[in-house]
């Protein structure tokens, strides 16, 4: 679980997953960033779910169009899920490279 960089106090899951997308510490209340690790991290989390699992299930069962939407519309669910486990968290907005 990810650790504010400013108080020091690690959020909960439910704590990551209610502040996703503005990465605001729920015990300070301080804008946190992710790092970079964590960004790379997620991105292959992302490529190997989507293209790695998806793709051969579907050319392997030959999926109809909205069977493989659902099945890409879970994986994203189970990304989200996952998510929490692989964030990092900086005090300042780090470059991708």
């Amino acid at each position: 679980m990810p650790i504010c960089q400013n108080c020091g106090k690690q959020w909960t899951w439910s704590q990551t997953v209610k502040t996703i997308f503005k990465l605001k510490c729920p015990y300070c209340s301080k804008k946190q960033y992710e790092s970079a690790s964590s960004r790379w991290k997620g991105s292959i989390l992302s490529v190997f779910l989507l293209l790695i699992i998806l793709l051969p299930l579907n050319i392997l069962f030959n999926f109809s169009p909205a069977a493989a939407l659902f099945f890409g519309f879970v994986i994203v669910v189970i990304m989200l899920a996952l998510y929490p486990f692989f964030l990092t968290l900086s005090n300042e907005k780090e470059p991708y490279w």
